[in-house]
Protein backbone atom coordinates (compact mmCIF):
# COMPACT_ATOMS: atom_id res chain seq x y z
CA UNK A 1 0.00 0.00 0.00
CA UNK A 2 2.87 2.34 0.76
CA UNK A 3 4.35 1.60 -2.66
CA UNK A 4 1.20 3.03 -4.27
CA UNK A 5 1.70 6.44 -2.66
CA UNK A 6 2.64 9.18 -5.10
CA UNK A 7 6.34 10.03 -5.41
CA UNK A 8 7.99 13.44 -5.66
CA UNK A 9 8.15 13.27 -9.46
CA UNK A 10 4.38 12.83 -9.68
CA UNK A 11 3.78 15.79 -7.37
CA UNK A 12 6.16 17.89 -9.45
CA UNK A 13 4.23 16.89 -12.57
CA UNK A 14 0.95 17.84 -10.91
CA UNK A 15 2.32 21.22 -9.89
CA UNK A 16 3.71 21.87 -13.36
CA UNK A 17 0.41 20.93 -15.09
CA UNK A 18 -0.85 23.74 -17.30
CA UNK A 19 -4.40 23.67 -15.96
CA UNK A 20 -7.02 21.79 -13.95
CA UNK A 21 -7.67 19.21 -16.68
CA UNK A 22 -3.98 18.39 -17.14
CA UNK A 23 -3.57 17.97 -13.39
CA UNK A 24 -6.48 15.51 -13.30
CA UNK A 25 -4.97 13.50 -16.16
CA UNK A 26 -1.75 13.03 -14.15
CA UNK A 27 -3.77 10.93 -11.69
CA UNK A 28 -5.10 8.57 -14.39
CA UNK A 29 -2.49 5.86 -13.81
CA UNK A 30 -2.28 6.31 -10.03
CA UNK A 31 -4.18 4.64 -7.21
CA UNK A 32 -6.70 7.48 -7.55
CA UNK A 33 -7.43 6.83 -11.23
CA UNK A 34 -10.66 4.84 -10.93
CA UNK A 35 -12.07 7.10 -8.22
CA UNK A 36 -11.38 10.22 -10.28
CA UNK A 37 -12.81 8.63 -13.42
CA UNK A 38 -16.07 7.86 -11.61
CA UNK A 39 -16.20 11.34 -10.08
CA UNK A 40 -15.83 13.32 -13.30
CA UNK A 41 -18.86 11.56 -14.76
CA UNK A 42 -20.81 13.86 -12.45
CA UNK A 43 -18.91 16.89 -13.74
CA UNK A 44 -15.42 18.29 -14.14
CA UNK A 45 -15.46 20.14 -10.83
CA UNK A 46 -13.03 20.33 -7.89
CA UNK A 47 -15.81 19.32 -5.49
CA UNK A 48 -16.22 16.02 -7.34
CA UNK A 49 -12.47 15.40 -7.23
CA UNK A 50 -12.54 16.09 -3.49
CA UNK A 51 -15.19 13.42 -3.13
CA UNK A 52 -13.05 11.00 -5.17
CA UNK A 53 -10.03 11.62 -2.94
CA UNK A 54 -12.12 11.05 0.19
CA UNK A 55 -13.52 7.84 -1.25
CA UNK A 56 -10.02 6.58 -2.00
CA UNK A 57 -8.77 7.52 1.47
CA UNK A 58 -11.71 5.81 3.18
CA UNK A 59 -11.30 2.63 1.12
CA UNK A 60 -7.59 2.33 1.91
CA UNK A 61 -8.03 3.03 5.62
CA UNK A 62 -10.98 0.65 5.88
CA UNK A 63 -8.87 -2.06 4.28
CA UNK A 64 -6.38 -1.76 7.14
CA UNK A 65 -9.03 -2.90 9.63
CA UNK A 66 -9.43 -6.16 7.72
CA UNK A 67 -5.79 -7.16 8.30
CA UNK A 68 -6.06 -7.75 12.04
CA UNK A 69 -7.90 -9.51 14.82
CA UNK A 70 -7.71 -9.26 18.60
CA UNK A 71 -5.54 -6.64 20.26
CA UNK A 72 -3.98 -5.25 17.06
CA UNK A 73 -7.48 -4.69 15.65
CA UNK A 74 -8.49 -2.82 18.83
CA UNK A 75 -5.52 -0.48 18.45
CA UNK A 76 -6.17 0.14 14.75
CA UNK A 77 -9.83 0.89 15.52
CA UNK A 78 -8.69 3.33 18.22
CA UNK A 79 -6.52 5.14 15.66
CA UNK A 80 -9.28 5.28 13.06
CA UNK A 81 -11.95 6.38 15.53
CA UNK A 82 -10.65 9.95 15.33
CA UNK A 83 -12.49 10.15 12.01
CA UNK A 84 -15.83 9.36 13.65
CA UNK A 85 -15.32 12.36 15.91
CA UNK A 86 -14.16 14.47 12.96
CA UNK A 87 -17.20 13.52 10.87
CA UNK A 88 -19.74 14.25 13.62
CA UNK A 89 -18.17 17.64 14.30
CA UNK A 90 -18.14 18.41 10.57
CA UNK A 91 -21.86 17.63 10.32
CA UNK A 92 -22.78 19.68 13.40
CA UNK A 93 -20.66 22.65 12.33
CA UNK A 94 -22.06 22.52 8.81
CA UNK A 95 -25.69 22.38 9.91
CA UNK A 96 -25.08 25.12 12.47
CA UNK A 97 -23.65 27.37 9.77
CA UNK A 98 -26.43 26.43 7.29
CA UNK A 99 -23.89 24.93 4.88
CA UNK A 100 -25.58 23.03 1.99
CA UNK A 101 -25.85 19.35 2.85
CA UNK A 102 -24.04 18.32 -0.33
CA UNK A 103 -21.06 20.39 0.78
CA UNK A 104 -21.10 18.79 4.25
CA UNK A 105 -21.17 15.29 2.75
CA UNK A 106 -18.26 16.15 0.46
CA UNK A 107 -16.07 16.81 3.49
CA UNK A 108 -16.87 13.58 5.35
CA UNK A 109 -14.32 10.78 5.58
CA UNK A 110 -16.02 7.54 6.75
CA UNK A 111 -12.94 5.66 7.96
CA UNK A 112 -13.90 4.75 11.50
CA UNK A 113 -16.86 2.79 12.85
CA UNK A 114 -19.51 5.09 11.34
CA UNK A 115 -20.14 4.36 7.68
CA UNK A 116 -21.43 6.77 5.05
CA UNK A 117 -25.00 5.48 5.34
CA UNK A 118 -25.18 6.52 9.00
CA UNK A 119 -23.43 9.84 8.37
CA UNK A 120 -25.77 10.66 5.48
CA UNK A 121 -28.79 9.87 7.66
CA UNK A 122 -27.59 12.31 10.32
CA UNK A 123 -26.72 14.99 7.76
CA UNK A 124 -30.09 14.62 6.06
CA UNK A 125 -31.99 15.73 9.15
CA UNK A 126 -34.01 18.95 8.69
CA UNK A 127 -31.99 20.98 11.20
CA UNK A 128 -29.23 20.87 13.79
CA UNK A 129 -31.52 19.87 16.67
CA UNK A 130 -32.89 16.95 14.66
CA UNK A 131 -29.33 15.85 13.80
CA UNK A 132 -28.41 15.87 17.50
CA UNK A 133 -31.50 13.81 18.28
CA UNK A 134 -30.48 11.34 15.55
CA UNK A 135 -27.01 10.94 17.08
CA UNK A 136 -28.59 10.28 20.48
CA UNK A 137 -30.96 7.74 18.95
CA UNK A 138 -28.39 5.86 16.83
CA UNK A 139 -25.35 5.96 19.13
CA UNK A 140 -26.25 3.21 21.65
CA UNK A 141 -25.27 0.78 18.86
CA UNK A 142 -21.87 2.41 18.28
CA UNK A 143 -18.53 1.52 19.85
CA UNK A 144 -18.39 5.06 21.29
CA UNK A 145 -21.97 6.09 22.14
CA UNK A 146 -21.62 9.81 21.38
CA UNK A 147 -25.22 10.49 22.37
CA UNK A 148 -24.14 10.08 26.01
CA UNK A 149 -22.07 13.24 25.59
CA UNK A 150 -24.85 15.25 23.96
CA UNK A 151 -27.83 14.54 26.23
CA UNK A 152 -26.46 16.06 29.50
CA UNK A 153 -25.44 19.27 27.69
CA UNK A 154 -28.45 19.79 25.44
CA UNK A 155 -30.17 22.35 27.70
CA UNK A 156 -26.97 24.38 28.05
CA UNK A 157 -26.39 24.26 24.29
CA UNK A 158 -29.94 25.35 23.47
CA UNK A 159 -29.59 28.24 25.92
CA UNK A 160 -26.15 29.44 24.80
CA UNK A 161 -26.21 28.22 21.17
CA UNK A 162 -22.49 27.59 21.61
CA UNK A 163 -21.45 24.50 19.66
CA UNK A 164 -18.16 24.28 21.56
CA UNK A 165 -20.16 23.07 24.59
CA UNK A 166 -21.15 19.92 22.69
CA UNK A 167 -17.79 19.54 20.95
CA UNK A 168 -15.91 19.53 24.26
CA UNK A 169 -18.35 16.95 25.63
CA UNK A 170 -17.84 14.79 22.52
CA UNK A 171 -14.05 15.12 22.86
CA UNK A 172 -14.15 14.03 26.50
CA UNK A 173 -16.28 10.99 25.84
CA UNK A 174 -14.30 10.00 22.76
CA UNK A 175 -10.84 10.24 24.30
CA UNK A 176 -12.04 8.74 27.56
CA UNK A 177 -13.09 5.60 25.67
CA UNK A 178 -9.96 5.56 23.51
CA UNK A 179 -7.66 6.05 26.52
CA UNK A 180 -9.00 2.85 28.07
CA UNK A 181 -8.31 0.91 24.87
CA UNK A 182 -4.70 2.08 24.53
CA UNK A 183 -3.69 1.29 28.10
CA UNK A 184 -0.73 -1.05 28.43
CA UNK A 185 3.04 -0.82 28.20
CA UNK A 186 3.74 -3.07 25.24
CA UNK A 187 5.38 -1.25 22.31
CA UNK A 188 2.22 -1.12 20.17
CA UNK A 189 0.01 0.32 22.91
CA UNK A 190 2.71 2.85 23.75
CA UNK A 191 2.94 4.07 20.15
CA UNK A 192 -0.83 4.44 19.74
CA UNK A 193 -1.08 6.16 23.12
CA UNK A 194 1.53 8.69 21.99
CA UNK A 195 -0.56 9.55 18.93
CA UNK A 196 -3.71 9.89 21.05
CA UNK A 197 -1.90 12.11 23.58
CA UNK A 198 -0.76 14.43 20.79
CA UNK A 199 -4.33 14.67 19.49
CA UNK A 200 -5.64 15.60 22.94
CA UNK A 201 -2.84 18.12 23.55
CA UNK A 202 -3.67 19.73 20.21
CA UNK A 203 -7.32 20.11 21.25
CA UNK A 204 -6.44 21.58 24.64
CA UNK A 205 -3.88 24.04 23.27
CA UNK A 206 -6.18 25.33 20.53
CA UNK A 207 -8.95 25.68 23.14
CA UNK A 208 -6.65 27.75 25.34
CA UNK A 209 -5.73 30.02 22.43
CA UNK A 210 -9.42 30.47 21.63
CA UNK A 211 -10.64 31.30 25.14
CA UNK A 212 -7.68 33.22 26.57
CA UNK A 213 -8.48 36.88 26.78
CA UNK A 214 -12.23 36.34 26.65
CA UNK A 215 -14.25 37.46 29.64
CA UNK A 216 -15.93 34.19 30.44
CA UNK A 217 -18.18 34.61 33.42
CA UNK A 218 -17.99 31.81 35.98
CA UNK A 219 -15.77 29.86 33.61
CA UNK A 220 -13.81 26.95 35.00
CA UNK A 221 -10.95 25.01 33.46
CA UNK A 222 -12.93 21.80 33.83
CA UNK A 223 -15.54 23.20 31.43
CA UNK A 224 -12.96 23.20 28.63
CA UNK A 225 -10.29 20.65 29.55
CA UNK A 226 -10.10 17.28 27.78
CA UNK A 227 -8.21 14.59 29.77
CA UNK A 228 -5.89 12.15 28.06
CA UNK A 229 -2.96 14.28 26.93
CA UNK A 230 0.36 15.26 28.47
CA UNK A 231 -1.00 18.59 29.77
CA UNK A 232 -2.54 18.03 33.20
CA UNK A 233 -5.70 19.76 34.37
CA UNK A 234 -3.62 21.80 36.84
CA UNK A 235 -1.35 22.98 34.03
CA UNK A 236 -4.38 23.75 31.88
CA UNK A 237 -5.89 25.82 34.70
CA UNK A 238 -2.65 27.78 35.04
CA UNK A 239 -2.40 28.40 31.30
CA UNK A 240 -6.03 29.49 31.18
CA UNK A 241 -5.29 32.13 33.82
CA UNK A 242 -2.55 33.76 31.73
CA UNK A 243 -5.07 35.89 29.87
CA UNK A 244 -3.59 36.21 26.36
CA UNK A 245 -2.76 33.68 23.61
CA UNK A 246 0.84 34.94 23.40
CA UNK A 247 1.28 34.24 27.12
CA UNK A 248 0.06 30.68 26.56
CA UNK A 249 2.53 30.08 23.73
CA UNK A 250 5.39 31.51 25.81
CA UNK A 251 4.46 29.27 28.75
CA UNK A 252 4.59 26.23 26.45
CA UNK A 253 8.03 27.16 25.10
CA UNK A 254 9.71 24.20 26.81
CA UNK A 255 7.27 21.61 25.43
CA UNK A 256 7.59 19.60 22.17
CA UNK A 257 4.96 21.91 20.65
CA UNK A 258 7.06 25.08 21.04
CA UNK A 259 8.30 25.37 17.44
CA UNK A 260 4.81 24.78 16.01
CA UNK A 261 3.31 27.38 18.32
CA UNK A 262 5.99 29.96 17.50
CA UNK A 263 5.33 29.48 13.80
CA UNK A 264 1.58 29.83 14.39
CA UNK A 265 2.10 32.99 16.42
CA UNK A 266 4.04 34.53 13.53
CA UNK A 267 1.07 33.96 11.21
CA UNK A 268 -1.65 34.74 13.75
CA UNK A 269 -2.29 38.32 12.65
CA UNK A 270 -2.96 37.29 9.06
CA UNK A 271 -4.69 33.94 9.53
CA UNK A 272 -6.27 34.10 12.98
CA UNK A 273 -6.83 31.29 15.49
CA UNK A 274 -7.14 28.43 12.94
CA UNK A 275 -3.42 28.72 12.20
CA UNK A 276 -2.68 27.18 15.62
CA UNK A 277 -4.72 24.09 14.73
CA UNK A 278 -2.96 23.90 11.34
CA UNK A 279 0.53 24.06 12.82
CA UNK A 280 -0.28 21.55 15.55
CA UNK A 281 -1.74 19.20 12.92
CA UNK A 282 1.54 19.48 11.00
CA UNK A 283 3.46 18.68 14.17
CA UNK A 284 1.38 15.53 14.71
CA UNK A 285 1.92 14.48 11.09
CA UNK A 286 5.68 15.03 11.38
CA UNK A 287 5.87 12.93 14.53
CA UNK A 288 3.82 10.13 12.98
CA UNK A 289 6.00 10.10 9.86
CA UNK A 290 9.10 9.65 12.00
CA UNK A 291 7.65 6.87 14.14
CA UNK A 292 9.20 3.40 14.59
CA UNK A 293 9.53 1.29 11.45
CA UNK A 294 9.61 -2.10 13.17
CA UNK A 295 8.08 -4.29 10.42
CA UNK A 296 6.15 -6.29 13.02
CA UNK A 297 4.88 -3.26 14.95
CA UNK A 298 1.92 -0.94 14.59
CA UNK A 299 4.28 1.92 13.74
CA UNK A 300 4.13 0.73 10.13
CA UNK A 301 0.36 1.30 10.13
CA UNK A 302 0.60 4.69 11.84
CA UNK A 303 3.24 5.88 9.40
CA UNK A 304 1.26 4.73 6.36
CA UNK A 305 -1.96 6.33 7.60
CA UNK A 306 -0.40 9.74 8.02
CA UNK A 307 1.55 9.54 4.75
CA UNK A 308 -1.68 8.76 2.95
CA UNK A 309 -3.59 11.50 4.77
CA UNK A 310 -0.87 14.05 4.01
CA UNK A 311 -0.89 13.00 0.36
CA UNK A 312 -4.64 13.57 0.05
CA UNK A 313 -4.45 16.95 1.81
CA UNK A 314 -1.78 18.12 -0.64
CA UNK A 315 -3.67 16.74 -3.64
CA UNK A 316 -6.72 18.76 -2.59
CA UNK A 317 -4.62 21.91 -2.37
CA UNK A 318 -3.11 21.35 -5.83
CA UNK A 319 -6.43 20.52 -7.51
CA UNK A 320 -8.14 23.51 -5.92
CA UNK A 321 -5.26 25.76 -6.92
CA UNK A 322 -5.30 24.60 -10.53
CA UNK A 323 -9.08 25.05 -10.70
CA UNK A 324 -8.82 28.76 -9.88
CA UNK A 325 -5.74 29.43 -12.01
CA UNK A 326 -3.01 29.71 -9.39
CA UNK A 327 0.54 29.35 -10.66
CA UNK A 328 2.93 26.68 -9.37
CA UNK A 329 4.80 28.93 -6.93
CA UNK A 330 1.53 30.08 -5.34
CA UNK A 331 0.32 26.50 -4.84
CA UNK A 332 3.66 25.35 -3.41
CA UNK A 333 3.35 27.95 -0.65
CA UNK A 334 0.04 26.41 0.43
CA UNK A 335 1.11 22.75 0.46
CA UNK A 336 0.72 21.01 3.79
CA UNK A 337 4.35 20.01 4.14
CA UNK A 338 5.84 19.13 7.49
CA UNK A 339 9.47 19.54 6.42
CA UNK A 340 11.64 19.39 3.34
CA UNK A 341 11.99 15.61 3.61
CA UNK A 342 8.26 14.94 3.61
CA UNK A 343 7.62 12.29 1.00
CA UNK A 344 4.53 14.06 -0.27
CA UNK A 345 6.59 17.04 -1.40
Amino acid sequence: MTSRLLDKATFDELLAAADFGRAISVLDDSDYGNDVEEAIIEGYRPTNIDRALNRNLARNFTKIKEFFIGRPQELVNALLSRWDLFNLKTILRGLSALVPKAEILRNLAPMGALDMVVLEEITDQPDLRAALDAIVMFSPQWWIPYGQAITPHMVEFMRERDLSVLETALDRLHYGKVARVVQGWDSNSTLVRKVVEMEVDSINITTLVRICGLELEESRAEDYYVPGGTISEEEFTHLMSLGLPENVTMALDKTPYAAALRKAAEQFEGKGEPVFQDELDKYVIKECLSISEDPLGIGVIIKYMWKKYLEVVNLRIIIRGKSIGLIESQIRKELYLVDEKAEAK
